[in-house]
């Protein structure tokens, strides 16, 4: 009866659930002499129950189990929920209804109350034992059923104050955050990481085109382009990024993240907000500027980052739009933010633009199978420029550099082919190839030059081309990926997972391989989601015949998680940072000594390979 009472007056004074339900939940402990209890709501479509919270002496023992989903009719709790009555398992191992992860767990018995709000079961209350339970009186039980029954009163509470919250803090039109509720998520998440000297990002997204949508085929396609570019986000943000719409076509995305993840966030973001919509004459195109404000590089407080992520926004929006600036470059030195397309033409002409290479290794034995091919620019003071500024010169030049850049790169690598084979040194090159150029006339013209003029260098050249490249005109891409097959060259899907595309692509273009971007693997092997990402690209792409490469990999651990997931091949820092050409021999004879020694690999610092950008 205490028992009882101390749960009765949690509910009359406590206002927080999860503090209410840390006394409730003692007490069915005490009362049932339990090693834990755990709280398991339906959701919102009753479909599947999920772990909520725990309490209990053994609660490490529960914790494990924290988020774990399954359907409604499984398990001892889909029993009481289909009885609506509680149920008593004093040998969990002979239930028919044993669920074997918990039999992994080692749990013993338990007791699964019913949790019911207006003649409607809205989850359970299970009491656990990890060793045998002495015997139980029967008013025990009623007595836990009725503080159980506390628990489901608190519980409607705590849904109904969650949904007059929502009417507060979520837009109407896109379900997400509205300007209230993202500016009140920021308040606390820059409290929360500053308390533990912690990073986190701002992006500031404007829609490029919007106004004209409007304008032109009326605003209730306006708002279903709001309606679709708010879905997109939502499937390419993290689990723990928070997204919210500030009003008009402005969005917001808070990103807890180093300074290394912030190009890759961003370009996924880009990719995802490139949106066609209409038919005909009436077909449209939607883009993203987005701005980036990161703290604290850029400041502490709320209102300083949204000035510099709104700015930023402002700058990228100025030059063209679809496309990010950061509030401030500091992973660009001052000698690299000037670079103009008329500085990296000049380059070419001085012969001062050469590829380092970055291996790649087979994950089944550790073996090098190829290299990609990395821009660089050595200029003549003898400093380095990484690939991102020269890439985004060139992107940004008028006329063919694009084109030009990409075709040295090519007769580069096929040249570079050529020379290792003379030396017996046998490796695929992988290439990086810019939409524009894939699609250009030269882009076949070339391949076919470097088939007549070299020998057998063709079948060691991959191409790598983005979605983007092959979505903006599939029936050219398939056509042109036929052509590379026929002079024996294979294509890649680079970056895959980062663009907004139907997967239908795959089955239809005739591919060789897909690369999976960075930004699956920076969280591994402790992020489920990303591990689940990886495991469902890995099952498609297999079904499919290609063969994956993961790239990004940083250590032991990542490399390890990959292999486990089944891909192919891998490609990081783990095995090596870009090598300059003189070196890549000398690197290659020292790794094929020590490759089968996993340690001395995954521990081996290569002095000779200085810490620049992989892009």
């Amino acid at each position: 009866m205490p028992a009882l009472l101390a749960a009765m007056e949690a509910l009359t004074l406590e206002q927080d659930f999860q503090i209410f339900f840390k006394k409730a939940a003692s007490s069915v402990c005490k009362l049932l002499n339990a090693d834990g209890v755990a709280l398991i709501l339906l959701d919102e479509r009753r479909e599947f129950f999920e772990y909520q919270l725990f309490e209990g002496a053994q609660e490490e023992r529960l914790n494990p189990y924290k988020g774990m989903r399954f359907p409604a009719h499984e398990g001892i709790a889909g029993r009481a929920l289909k009885t609506k009555s509680s149920i008593y398992v004093s040998n969990y191992s002979t239930d028919p209804d044993a669920m074997q992860d918990l039999l992994k767990g080692g749990l013993v018995s338990n007791f699964v109350i019913p949790l019911i709000s207006s003649d409607q079961v809205i989850g359970v209350l299970a009491a656990s034992w990890f060793s045998k339970p002495e015997q139980i009186a029967p008013q025990i039980f009623v007595l836990a059923e009725r503080i159980a029954s506390q628990i489901a009163v608190a519980c409607h509470r705590e849904r109904l104050e969650n949904q007059l919250r929502s009417l507060v803090s979520i837009d109407p039109l896109t379900q997400l955050n509205n300007r209230h509720g993202i500016m009140q998520f920021l308040d606390q998440k820059a409290d929360q990481l500053a308390r533990h000297n912690r990073g986190f990002a701002l992006f500031f997204i404007d829609l490029d085109g919007l106004k004209t949508a409007n304008d032109q085929w009326g605003h209730e396609v306006g708002d279903n382009i709001l309606r679709d570019a708010a879905n997109r986000l939502r499937d390419v943000v993290r689990k723990s990024d928070c997204i919210g719409r500030l009003g008009g076509d402005e969005f917001l995305i808070i990103s807890e993240c180093d300074e290394h993840s912030l190009a890759i966030l961003a370009t996924r973001f880009i990719q995802a907000l490139r949106i066609h919509f209409g038919k005909g004459r009436k077909r449209g195109r939607i883009s993203a500027s987005i701005g980036i404000a990161f703290s604290p590089t850029d400041g502490s407080t709320p209102s300083t980052l949204l000035r510099k992520a709104d700015a930023a926004m402002y700058s990228a929006k100025t030059e063209g739009g679809d496309r990010f600036h950061f509030a401030s470059r500091t992973s660009i030195s001052d000698r690299e933010k000037d670079i103009s397309a008329i500085d990296i033409d000049n380059a070419l002409d001085a012969e001062e633009i050469c590829l380092w290479y970055q291996p790649i290794i087979s994950l089944r034995n550790k073996q090098i199978i190829g290299f990609e091919s990395l821009v660089r620019w050595k200029k003549s003071d003898g400093s380095m420029v990484g690939a991102l500024p020269i890439i985004k010169a060139i992107e940004s030049a008028r006329g063919d550099l694009e084109v030009r850049f990409g075709n040295w790169i090519l007769h580069k690598s096929a040249q570079q082919i050529a020379e290792w084979k003379a030396l017996g040194f046998s490796h695929d090159i992988h290439i990086n190839i810019s939409a524009r150029h894939f699609l250009h006339p030269s882009f076949l013209q070339e391949l076919q030059k470097i088939h007549q003029n070299t020998t057998n260098v063709c079948h060691s050249l991959i191409v790598e081309i983005t979605e983007s490249a092959m979505l903006d005109d599939m029936e050219r891409a398939r056509r042109i990926i036929l052509r590379c097959h026929e002079l024996g060259i294979r294509v890649a899907a680079d970056d895959f997972g980062t663009g907004y595309s139907s997967l239908t692509y795959l089955k239809y273009l005739p591919l060789n391989a897909l690369k999976i971007d960075r930004s699956f693997v920076t969280d591994l092997p402790h992020n489920q989601v990303d591990r689940d990402i990886i495991s469902g690209i890995v099952s498609i792409a297999h079904a499919l015949n290609l063969t994956v490469v993961a790239e990004g990999a940083e250590n032991d651990d990542q490399l390890e998680s990959l292999r486990a997931l089944g891909c192919d091949q891998l490609q990081g820092y783990v095995i090596s940072q870009p090598i300059p050409l003189e070196q890549v021999v000398e690197w290659h004879n020292n790794y094929q000594r020590n490759y089968q020694h996993p340690n001395l690999l995954i521990n081996e610092k290569h002095a000779y390979a200085p810490k620049l950008s992989a892009i």
